[in-house]
């Protein structure tokens, strides 16, 4: 039994369009100020962040139409290098990256959940500090747990009733988004003179440190353009529509996150926004007055639901691809078989989800992240250039490839260093679990000794056989998309 290909192109941007615009968007900009207070250079951040994120996304969209399977950088990672660097990869994912992220949104939503209807209703039961982070327990955990619960068992009846409730998460989404930018720049008391006072791009090295830790939550903020090579398995001719999924979003969410920042920039002096963690309803407030801070904060909220859905979608088919190879646990693997959902792998998040809900600031969670995706996404950005020296190819073509790769890696190594100096706790923390896949890789690999489970795909042909998969046992994974040269 394999996943089906459901999704379409529409269901595609959708997909990538809502686990983008996250809660970074109505969050981040606040701890950016706290590096840069300098507004000029917070776009700045916003700018080169699109920037990157498209350039990392059409690295990732190439190798996955030439292996166009569930798990995304698992299974390119496997392919390009060795299965240990892939387990690694996609132990970061369950481990952090998407797990966190699910907790993230989760709380972010619980939080403007409880301020839309009473903020001495956000209280803790108990909190404690741990190598650096603060965990606790409060209403806004208990919320935020019920949450994931909803989407799991949303997304337990199948990818078909999961992606057409991400659609209309998305399509609000879209014509709010759209909405407040359009209104913003029509009826918004906005102020251009908030930048006039402030320098356009750094002039010294200390400037650049500056302008590179502002980068760093933006970074987060636009986690989510690799959405797509997840679900690759799912969608509708890869080869075409992974591609077009990729562009589409990855301009859009620029388009409207540069728009939007100006807008939050120019409400107000910085010195009301900066280190404000509800930077969307403030900035709001100022621009069309308080009263419309209820309609603004549900608006959010709406947003939150959308990528907790998005993230619990594409997290899930990591763990299964990681079991259907034999490096996790066996049950993982195992479709439903009425609505061909991994179901075992969707409960298996939840849980493990749930642990990151008890970390009680965003912003730890925010930099964790952050630090642990970019070491992913450095190593995974190369894989289409050792595929093509392997002559996997396709026939698409990344404008200024390769250099728009090495620039997308070269900034990705800068951004770590930059986070290890001024964030050193979380980037330890991004460290340790990285660190912590070798054990675990040799525990399936040497105790569990799993063989790895083919997959099918008959209805695809395959390519002539140009290298053999790294697999200990020497096994080619099935190829279903791209040319031989």
């Amino acid at each position: 039994m394999k996943l089906r290909r459901s999704l379409n192109l529409y269901d595609s941007i959708s997909l990538m369009f809502s686990s983008m615009v996250g809660p970074g968007i109505f969050i981040t900009t606040g701890y950016i100020l706290t590096q840069t207070a300098n507004p000029n250079w917070a776009l700045l951040c916003w700018i080169l962040g699109g920037f990157l994120a498209i350039a990392g996304a059409m690295s990732y969209a190439k190798s996955a139409s030439i292996f166009p399977y569930a798990g995304g950088d698992y299974v390119y990672l496997k392919e390009a290098y060795s299965p240990i660097v892939a387990f690694s990869s996609g132990w970061l994912s369950l481990s952090v990256n998407f797990s966190a992220s699910i907790s993230l949104s989760a709380i972010a939503f619980s939080k403007s959940f409880l301020a839309l209807f009473n903020p001495s209703w956000d209280i803790y039961f108990f909190e404690s500090k741990f190598l650096g982070i603060t965990f606790s327990l409060g209403v806004a955990q208990i919320i935020g747990i019920s949450t994931i619960l909803f989407f799991t068992i949303v997304n337990f009846f199948g990818i078909g009733l999961a992606s057409r409730i991400q659609n209309f998460f998305t399509t609000f989404k879209i014509l709010g988004l759209v909405a407040f930018v359009t209104l913003g720049f029509t009826i918004g008391n906005y102020n251009i003179q908030n930048f006039e006072s402030f320098s356009l791009i750094p002039s010294d090295l200390q400037g650049w440190n500056l302008l590179l830790a502002g980068a760093i939550p933006v970074t987060f903020s636009y986690l989510g353009w690799n959405m797509i090579t997840y679900v690759a398995e799912e969608v509708k001719d890869p080869e075409k529509n992974i591609y077009k999924s990729v562009i589409v979003s990855c301009i859009l969410v620029t388009l409207l996150y540069v728009l939007i920042n100006f807008l939050y920039l120019s409400s107000a002096p910085i010195q009301f926004l900066a280190g404000d963690e509800k930077i969307g309803v403030t900035a709001s407030g100022f621009l069309f007055g308080k009263g419309v801070n209820i309609l603004i904060t549900a608006f959010i909220c709406w947003v939150f639901l959308g990528g907790i859905s998005a993230y619990i979608i594409g997290g899930s088919r990591i763990y299964f691809a990681m079991a259907r190879d034999g490096f996790f646990f066996p049950s993982m693997a195992k479709l439903h078989s009425k609505y061909h959902s991994p179901y075992k792998s969707l409960v298996f998040q939840f849980l493990y989800a749930c642990l990151f809900c008890f970390v009680k600031e965003i912003e730890s969670l925010l930099y964790l992240i952050t630090c642990s995706t970019l070491l992913l996404a450095t190593i995974t950005a190369y894989t289409p250039v050792i595929f093509e020296k392997r002559h996997l190819k396709n026939e698409f073509k990344i404008p200024g490839y390769p250099y728009s790769t090495y620039l997308y890696i070269l900034s990705n190594i800068l951004i770590i260093a930059t986070l290890l100096y001024n964030k050193s706790a979380e980037a330890l923390w991004g460290f340790g679990f990285t660190l912590f896949s070798v054990p675990l890789y040799y525990y399936f690999k040497l105790s569990k000794k799993p063989q790895p489970i083919p997959i099918d795909t008959t209805p695809e042909p395959e390519l002539e056989a140009n290298g053999l998969s790294l697999l200990p046992e020497n096994e080619p994974v099935p190829v279903g998309s791209g040319d031989p040269a």
